[in-house]
């Protein structure tokens, strides 16, 4: 590999030999020093290579064995470059784009994390930009181990980091620590008592002793698992009780909105800026002085890939989109609508647990808005665990 990369380096020619005593010829090549290669036998003679530089020198011993030589084709760099002498631009361009090449080799393009499951990706980026390592830094200039080190402190849920810079791409693999079931350590006795009214549906007692029954009805503060137990020889043991106590629970949920309704519609008036980012630097290409009095912006950022590789520039796009404040009276079935999403919400996400069981729920209407009522039935685990101290 190493010589075939010499010869194209230094050029060499491919000829044919025609004539009747080829081998005189190759040993007279070989007493001036001439150094043939892939010679083969042909029906006239044969054909070799011989170098560049070599291939007038072949001539004397070519009439001295009485044989003609023809050139086939010429190869290497010093027959590209001939070619392109009296354009100085393309050598110079040439040049610079290698030039380019490696300036631009020295920085780092892209960022890959793997190995997140719990912890924010654009977290974890932000923190490694604040460590310096973002597309656009010198990557001999980036301390990979102070990065590490920083991660690790300020994110407790990562218990191994490590941040390897390969040409211009930085590679970080993550593995999170694995949780811990949280341990009871407290050994004070307790009771389990009702944290709301509700009517029990389920009780599974680990430790302790249950004061009520399935289709009782408690109140808040009532007494359900019981941290004193009698052995059986008729003493008291205190424990702390444990346990889960479900309950059907009763919630009111008020909701109300106005009827007529304003929000802010998007037009079809816009104004655009771009700018060109290259290496975590944005430079403006385009400006637009329109203004809108009410304005909703959108951000595009359009980087250019390569083999799916996403290149550090491209354009951002910045949309100025005009809005107009818009006013509707809503109808009773579009109140309803709007209610019956309100209320899913509330129950994924403000409830706190608990499977619903029930659900009723009306309308009322007044001069100026609408309000729903919805009466629901939870089926949730009640119990909370109460210490008690123990008197000698």
């Amino acid at each position: 590999m190493l010589v075939t990369f010499i010869r194209l380096l230094k050029g060499y020619v491919r000829f044919r030999t025609s004539g009747k005593s080829p081998e005189r010829f190759m040993n007279l090549c070989a007493q001036r020093g001439i150094i043939l290669w892939n010679a083969q036998p042909t029906a006239q003679g044969l054909e070799a290579c011989v170098s560049a530089k070599d291939y007038r020198q072949i001539r004397p011993s070519a009439r001295k064995a009485k044989i003609k030589t023809k050139m086939l084709k010429k190869r290497g760099i010093p027959f590209v470059t001939a070619k392109y002498k009296g354009r100085i631009g393309i050598p110079i361009g040439m040049a610079l784009g290698i030039a380019l090449l490696i300036l631009l080799s020295q920085f780092i393009w892209t960022i890959d994390v793997v190995g997140l499951k719990t912890v924010s990706e654009q977290r974890l980026l932000d923190l490694l930009v604040e460590s310096g390592v973002k597309a656009g830094a010198y990557k001999y200039h980036v301390d990979t181990g102070q990065a590490r080190r920083d991660i690790l402190l300020e994110v407790d849920e990562i218990g191994w980091l490590s941040v390897n810079i390969t040409g211009s791409h930085a590679n970080v693999e993550v593995k999170e620590k694995t949780q811990k079931p949280p341990l009871e350590d407290n050994p004070s006795p307790c009771n389990i008592k009702a944290a709301k009214d509700g009517v029990i549906t389920k009780i599974t007692a680990g430790e302790g002793m249950a004061q009520v029954q399935k289709g009782s009805g408690v109140a808040k503060g009532d007494l359900l698992i019981s941290g004193v137990n009698l052995t059986a020889q008729n003493t008291v043991r205190y424990v702390r009780a444990k346990g889960e106590v479900w309950a059907d629970i009763i919630s009111e949920k008020v909701l109300s909105i106005d009827k007529q309704l304003h929000y802010n519609s998007i037009l079809e008036n816009k104004s655009e800026r771009r700018r060109i980012h290259f290496l975590g630097a944005q430079f403006p290409c385009s400006l637009s002085f329109r203004t809108f009095e009410n304005t909703a912006y959108t951000q595009a950022d359009d980087s250019f890939t390569l083999n799916g590789v996403a290149l550090p520039f491209g354009i951002v796009t910045e949309t100025a989109w005009e809005l107009s404040d818009e006013s509707v009276t809503l109808s009773r079935e579009q109140a309803q609508s709007i209610f019956d999403t309100s209320s899913l919400l509330y129950e994924i996400f403000e409830h706190g647990g608990g499977k619903r069981t029930g659900k009723q729920f009306k309308i009322e209407e007044t001069d100026s808005s609408y309000i729903y009522r919805i009466n629901y039935v939870f089926n949730e685990n009640i119990a909370e665990s109460v210490d008690f101290n123990v008197e000698e």
